[in-house]
């Protein structure tokens, strides 16, 4: 009697052994980050940036990155992207801000805004 060998398998069967043994669809008790839970971006660079003014969609300051004498820092009201046209800085919202400003990671930021959403 001839003996069949079986065709090689794809997914968890060929994976390595320990990866074989994890349920990955049993997240559901963790936290997710939820971006409705953030502040507007306008209140919030109001907040961080004393004497802010706010005169249309994009607002120009002097850059908290560094020291400058004219206005660099142009700040989006509506989405939250800023860039700095002297020392380069960008980001696309407030939590690239506060990492940036503060020198965080992407969860002490979020921890920062509360913005975790359980379930």
């Amino acid at each position: 009697m001839q003996q069949i060998k079986s065709p090689r398998l794809v997914g968890a069967k060929r994976a390595h052994p320990v990866h074989q043994l994890v349920n990955f669809t049993k997240n559901k008790g963790r936290r997710k980050f939820d971006r409705s839970l953030l502040p507007a971006p306008a209140a919030y660079y109001s907040q961080e940036i004393p004497n802010l003014k706010i005169k249309s969609e994009w607002a120009q300051t002097h850059c908290c990155f560094h020291d400058d004498s004219n206005p660099s820092l142009s700040l989006n009201m509506k989405s939250g992207h800023f860039r700095c046209f002297g020392c380069g800085a960008k980001g696309g919202d407030i939590i690239a801000f506060h990492m940036l400003r503060y020198g965080l990671t992407f969860i002490e930021a979020v921890n920062y805004f509360g913005a975790w959403s359980h379930g």
